[in-house]
């Protein structure tokens, strides 16, 4: 097999997982505070063998033919290199929904699950059984003194997050803030985990909004395409370098 295949196919798949992350954003343009992530790459060189076998150093027939030829002794593939996540903002949109509430400033969301505490951007909250202020998964949304129940009447939240049913004030809905290089990673169904958050001392929301995903699904689009592309190039080159050694292998036995 001609070894030139190998770099294309490194690129290829780096390629294929580019094309995994594009359409993963695609499927989530409508989901409420969803952060698109960025494919990484970065080159790798091949190793360089510390010794060369020649015909003279008693290795025989074999290792004449094994003997690596002359030529350039490095070749650079392609490697997919991690997944960043892009916190940049989404649009805001209305709900008129009063329990709906958007952060228009940086910050998340505490909320609590099975698997321990998590943080999410997306607002779209509404009350359990328990009259516990939850998101639309069912996990409760923190508070400054923890879990926020809210009692029967008319319920205001202000642009601090503080919640009030009749004028009576209940609880703040908690958020906290990362710094730049300790931002959270994803975890799952749209939350986020780890890092260093601190509370935030000024948090500005909005209620009955919530903050669409920050997806442009014109330019993914785009994106998607430009990397089908490059994979079909590379296969083609595949298949051309393929075809050569193809030829070269039918047309051996007719060199004199």
């Amino acid at each position: 097999m001609n070894r030139a295949i190998y770099p294309i196919l490194s690129g290829a798949v780096a390629q294929e997982k580019q094309l995994q992350v594009f359409a993963n954003n695609l499927a989530n343009v409508n989901t409420a505070g969803f952060k698109q992530d960025q494919q990484g790459f970065r080159g790798l060189f091949a190793r360089a063998s510390s010794t060369v076998m020649t015909a003279s150093s008693g290795g025989g027939l074999a290792s004449t033919i094994s003997m690596r030829p002359a030529g350039p002794t490095k070749r650079v593939f392609a490697e997919a290199n991690g997944v960043r996540t892009a916190f940049e903002p989404g649009r805001i949109r209305i709900t008129g929904n009063p329990l709906d509430v958007a952060i228009q400033s940086n910050g998340f969301f505490e909320v609590k699950t099975a698997d321990g505490v998590r943080y999410t951007r997306n607002g779209i909250f509404s009350l359990d059984n328990q009259r516990r202020l939850v998101t639309n998964l069912g996990h409760p949304v923190m508070g400054a003194k923890g879990e926020i129940k809210v009692p029967a009447g008319n319920i205001q939240i202000n642009a601090e997050g503080a919640i009030q049913v009749d004028g009576n004030p209940i609880g703040a809905i908690k958020v906290v803030e990362f710094p730049e290089n300790q931002m959270p990673q994803k975890f799952a169904e749209g939350l986020f985990v780890g890092g260093k958050p601190t509370v935030s001392a000024k948090p500005q929301m909005q209620s009955g909004h919530i903050e669409e995903s920050n997806v442009n699904s014109l330019s993914e689009m785009v994106k998607m395409i430009q990397g089908m592309r490059s994979y079909e190039s590379a296969q083609k080159l595949i298949q051309t370098l393929d075809h050569m050694t193809d030829t070269a292998i039918q047309d051996l036995g007719r060199v004199q």
